[in-house]
């Protein structure tokens, strides 16, 4: 068996709490190198339902921290009512899988919700006070995994991140730039996402600066939405694919002559780094 189909993390993906195959490809990649302290950090979760760690929290008796701005429980609920009102606006008969799918969500949720309760910290994440968040929250100085997806300033949060070690860092990337261009959206503490393709950072350009910290780049889940970093001396056995080989386009958002091309394309330029 070569090197290569021993770390293959398309292989395993699996949707569980995850928004894609993120609980999948978690499982694999802590099966090859293992854990520490089984200790999980991630921000940006939203009602934490759909996370990269609830998974791991509830199911594989992992301790963390969860932090999301909007994890409010009035804004949550007015979100769910939101939802459930579009969806019936558009006809109920119509969207009546739609509309029922949804519904049984929020049940299962309640369900959950009954044996599992989920701590989220409701915290606005910038570049200068993460570290003092870890510090607030007792976060380890090593821990095992980290998961950033705050949808616009998430290259900036990790470069922040100097005197903390997390082993295995899950980072969204803008996937409807390609892997050969290295750019980033300008730092600003208040922005938010507008919902077009101007958000975050290439692939390319996270991948150097995991180069920096220390980290390799192993792969990307295949809806093209986040990608995975280890520890660059956890990996010495390991045969790792080359960044184009790793990339993965988006499959999702608009469609132009049958190919999806991600969130709406934005006229604002991203910066060169």
């Amino acid at each position: 068996m070569t090197l290569e189909s021993e770390f293959n993390i398309n292989q395993h993906e699996k949707k569980i709490y995850s928004q894609n195959g993120e609980d999948g490809i978690i499982e694999y990649i802590f099966s090859k190198i293992g854990t520490t302290n089984k200790f999980s950090v991630e921000f940006g979760v939203g009602d934490g339902f759909e996370s990269n760690t609830v998974f791991l929290l509830e199911k594989k008796n992992w301790k963390g921290l969860m932090m999301d701005y909007g994890s409010d429980q009035k804004i949550q609920l007015s979100n769910i009512v939101k939802k459930a009102w579009s969806i019936r606006k558009l006809g109920l008969k119509k969207n009546i899988q739609k509309y029922v799918a949804f519904i049984k969500k929020i049940i299962n949720r309640k369900k959950r919700s009954k044996n599992f309760n989920l701590d989220i910290k409701h915290e606005r994440v910038t570049a200068e006070n993460i570290q003092n968040l870890f510090k607030k929250y007792n976060v380890p100085i090593v821990f095992d995994l980290l998961s950033i997806d705050i949808d616009y300033n998430d290259y900036w949060v990790w470069k922040s991140i100097v005197d903390y070690s997390p082993r295995v860092v899950i980072i969204e990337y803008n996937s409807s730039i390609l892997p050969t261009e290295s750019k980033v959206v300008p730092y600003d503490p208040e922005a938010i996402w507008d919902g077009t393709n101007y958000f975050g950072a290439s692939l390319l350009a996270l991948k150097n600066l995991g180069s920096k910290k220390g980290y390799t780049l192993v792969g990307c889940d295949s809806n093209g939405v986040n990608a995975f970093f280890c520890k660059s001396d956890l990996l010495k056995n390991f045969y790792i694919k080359d960044i184009d080989e790793l990339y993965h386009p988006p499959q999702y958002g608009e469609i132009i002559n049958g190919i999806h091309i991600g969130h709406p394309i934005s006229d604002k330029k991203m910066i060169e780094i």
